[in-house]
């Protein structure tokens, strides 16, 4: 008989990850045509929900949110926990107030372009609106800013993650 535990973890967490970061296109493709302009505004409180999430993971794992440099590399945690090894960053300026984050690669935008959509369209809003929600629940003394993105065609993303001010 064949069992779930003999297919290796790091293969189901692939799947599962690839899975994932395709279903938010799948609603796309199938509502934004019926929808029309009014789907970008409908699904913004998805990506708040989502952003807020964020900050019940870090607690369930124990996971620093005091300070830019933390919240960076939480962020960078559960991006790879929910969307796999295909998720790849690093930090560019590290500091307490300030942190700069640069993605270089991602499974995000990987789907929209395996799928056929407009990374722009379909990703660029959600994502930064995940972020953004994201970096605010998991410390409210912090925003984000993001200054490139893939998905508008730059060679990679740069967030800013800093105190408010």
């Amino acid at each position: 008989m064949v069992s779930i535990e003999d297919i290796p973890v790091e293969q189901r967490w692939e799947i599962a990850a690839r899975a994932a970061s395709a279903i938010p296109f799948a609603y796309d493709i199938a509502f934004r045509e019926a929808i029309g302009e009014k789907y970008d505004e409908i699904e913004r409180p998805i990506y708040i929900e989502a952003g807020k999430e964020f900050k019940n993971l870090a607690s369930a794992l124990g996971l620093p949110t005091g300070n830019a440099r933390e919240i960076n590399d939480t962020s960078g945690i559960i991006m790879t926990i929910l969307y796999g090894p295909e998720f790849k960053g690093e930090t560019t300026e590290e500091g307490d107030d300030r942190t700069v984050g640069k993605v270089t690669q991602c499974p995000i935008l990987n789907r929209a372009v395996e799928m056929g959509v407009d990374p722009q369209i379909v990703a660029l809003t959600a994502c930064q609106t995940a972020g953004k929600s994201a970096v605010e629940n998991l410390n409210p003394g912090f925003t984000l800013q993001v200054n490139k993105s893939m998905c508008s065609g730059d060679p990679y993303c740069e967030k800013v993650i800093e105190r408010r001010k």
